[in-house]
């Protein structure tokens, strides 16, 4: 398999150059179509709300998210987003730090991978299929690596990123700096920096020294578990909302599709190991295999069979995302170096590639399993039946990975204001195939004499899609849904309600925090913090439970449940008031006492307005 960026022939400087312009605008169409910003959504809302909680002084530190403990305590990333927040707002400051974070992730992905790979070919290949990829890791695709919106999973992971380019030059005060760094950030994320720098500069060279670290510190573990609380078992009453709610920080929660998923990039890794002639990746292959297969195995000892609070809370399965993210940049340098070994290598990365495009589910499974064991094939006549079987399953994968992308490529792209021939686009490049063929394209045009016709064609046609693509993009990444005029309609009712008073807007607790600046009663947003505080999710619990007449307590305590049946009428509304539980409701429903506060449909989305409720004032 040849490269061709690094070609000096006659002509190649200006294709050179033309090449590299188009790669620029592929992975562009590719970032926006794949990594297009989502706005405050997902985790980046209890973000929002910690870095809030720094600033106002509406009493949103006494949010039950927060009262009792939380991420915040570990991190310095509320504070760096409250300063943002001062400096430009809500929105516009998680849009600038997700977008900076984005661009920090991709570039020490870059130094990375160019530290370990000379050839500029294959770091650019590397380079797209990270860009490229979903980068979904652990159980029910809850995260990946790029995110499309604010957490500070991305800074640590840039950092970290940074820090093992950092080792691989020698400059290990340095990598144990940036990665320290990380810790800071997000703690969870980096910790797998702390762990692949320790198998660098340790376990590859003196496996059996790690392997008695590794088995000595678990035995300690488990013996102090015995003895304190802080280090001990989770409670039957708190293990129980834990699997509720967040069940996929245990193993035993996986599905087939989660191993799937998993196994590829552990896979591409462990042939990495074997089959990569330049040391420095090699390494770093073996580096990153340690790292995740010692994350899964603390994941199912330490928490699934021990359940030990703090290595739950640890969650080491995350170390998955270095697997991902390395997996991703080297596919193409293990895919060239096993296609020219041998023919066993040629039928390992074929099956390799297929688990790739059948992307997660039980075959996916089997067939990175397969692709391990084909480099143990022997060197016979009968190989070319297995050559045949592996390229008939490729062809079967790649048939999927198109009817899976025309089946549902406007699934996930519902939003009506992105325009139509967008969301199909980004439906095609949801896995990433399609993006990476007109990539590898680009690359073997850049690489053949007499190909600028064909390179400037394909040139313009991604010019052409940057420019239909930036009217969407600006708008997605500079919307607000909480501009300052709005927020300032509601300056009457945050005179009304006391600044330590929980208000109870069902589902809305954006709203809740930046609107109304009080705490929100409930959510299913702030149940995913179950897992860090027995006291919150103790309370979490009560409070469903005193809602169990209005809103279903799976609805909040069952992640299956995902928010199903919230959504009462006014008169389950008046009987949650009737709880006494909270002092204040919002609603765009006509209760039977009088509002304090109401605006006007014109002022609000919803079509009959909406109404700030004093629970003390209703009668009856």
């Amino acid at each position: 398999m040849s490269t061709h960026l690094d070609n000096r022939g006659p002509g190649s400087a200006t294709s050179l150059k033309l090449g590299l312009l188009v790669l620029l605008m592929l992975w562009t169409i590719t970032w926006a179509l794949a990594h297009g910003y989502q706005g405050i959504h997902h985790d980046a809302r209890l973000y929002t709300l910690q870095a809030l909680a720094h600033r106002e002084s509406g009493g949103l530190q006494h949010d039950v998210f927060l009262r009792f403990g939380s991420q915040d305590n570990y991190t310095i990333f509320g504070w760096l987003y409250a300063l943002a927040i001062a400096g430009f707002g809500v929105e516009p400051a998680a849009a600038i730090l997700t977008f900076t974070s984005q661009l920090a992730l991709i570039a020490c992905a870059a130094l990375l991978l160019r530290r370990i790979t000379p050839n500029p070919t294959l770091t650019a290949l590397g380079v797209s299929v990270f860009i490229a990829i979903p980068g979904f890791y652990g159980a029910d695709r809850i995260f990946s690596c790029i995110e499309s919106f604010l957490t500070p999973r991305m800074g640590a992971e840039a950092l970290v990123l940074a820090g093992l380019a950092a080792a691989w030059n020698d400059r290990p005060k340095l990598a144990w700096a940036l990665v320290t760094a990380g810790m800071f950030i997000h703690p969870v994320m980096a910790a797998a920096g702390i762990t692949a720098l320790g198998f660098f500069y340790v376990g590859v060279r003196r496996p059996r020294l790690a392997l008695w670290a590794l088995g000595g510190g678990l035995v300690l573990l488990l013996a102090v578990a015995g003895v304190s609380p802080k280090w001990g078992r989770f409670d039957p009453e708190w293990l129980t909302i834990v699997r509720g709610r967040v069940p996929y920080v245990f193993l035993a929660h996986w599905s087939p599709d989660d191993w799937g998923r998993a196994a590829i990039p552990l896979a591409t890794v462990a042939i990495g190991a074997t089959v990569l002639t330049e040391q420095r990746a090699r390494l770093l292959s073996q580096v990153v295999l340690c790292t995740a297969l010692t994350g899964l195995m603390l994941t199912l000892v330490a928490c699934d069979i021990s359940k030990l609070v703090l290595f739950t809370q640890l969650q080491p399965w995350r170390w998955q995302w270095l697997a991902v993210t390395i997996a991703a940049m080297l596919l193409p340098g293990v895919a060239a170096a096993s296609w020219n070994r041998s023919e066993p290598g040629k039928i390992a990365i074929t099956l390799l590639i297929t688990a790739w495009l059948f992307g997660s589910d039980w075959i996916a499974l089997l067939t990175s399993v397969a692709a391990i064991a084909a480099l143990r094939l022997p060197e016979r006549r009968e190989l070319h039946l297995f050559r045949y079987g592996a390229l008939a399953l490729a062809v079967i994968g790649l048939v999927n990975r198109i009817a899976s992308n025309l089946l549902f490529m406007d699934v996930h792209y519902s939003d009506p204001q992105i325009p139509l021939w967008i969301r199909e686009m980004a439906g095609l490049c949801l896995d990433g195939s399609v993006p990476l063929a007109m990539i590898v394209l680009a690359t073997w045009l850049t690489g053949r004499q007499r190909s600028a016709t064909g390179l400037a064609i394909l040139g313009m046609m991604a010019a052409a899609t940057c420019v239909a693509l930036c009217p969407d993009a600006w708008r997605r990444w500079t919307q607000q849904r909480f501009p300052p005029a709005l927020v300032a309609q509601f300056a009457p009712w945050r005179a009304l309600i006391p600044a330590n008073a929980a208000v109870f807007w069902p589902e809305s607790p954006m709203e809740t925090w930046v609107l109304l600046q009080r705490p929100s009663y409930i959510s299913v947003t702030q149940a995913s913090g179950v897992l860090f505080s027995r006291a919150f999710a103790t309370e979490l619990a009560r409070r469903a439970r005193a809602l169990s007449a209005v809103v279903p307590v799976q609805a909040y305590l069952d992640f299956s449940g995902d928010g199903a049946g919230i959504g009462p009428s006014a008169e389950k509304l008046e009987r949650a008031c009737g709880t006494a539980e909270f002092g204040f409701l919002v609603t765009g429903a006509q209760l039977s006492w009088q509002p304090l506060a109401q605006l006007p449909r014109a002022v609000w989305h919803s079509s009959g307005g909406l109404r700030l409720y004093r629970c003390a004032d209703r009668t009856g």
